[in-house]
């Protein structure tokens, strides 16, 4: 077995450990700023949607070609 097959669980665990602690941190700043949550304007958000639409589409045309 190649080690590119071998998953390190301290990476994992670190990994994990880190988006945790993220995720604790933007609990806190919500609970102690509720105020500053606004929502995204639909303009925006439009937007991402499109971006997120050609990019897709360019990754599989990648992936078609290569």
């Amino acid at each position: 077995m190649s080690k590119a097959n071998i998953v390190s669980f301290a990476e994992k665990k670190a990994e994990l450990q880190s988006k945790a602690d993220f995720l604790d941190f933007l609990a806190d700043d919500i609970k102690s700023q509720p105020d500053s949550i606004k929502p995204i304007p639909t303009g925006l958000l439009s937007r991402i949607q499109a971006l997120r639409t050609k990019a897709e589409q360019s990754r599989r045309s990648e992936l078609l070609e290569g």
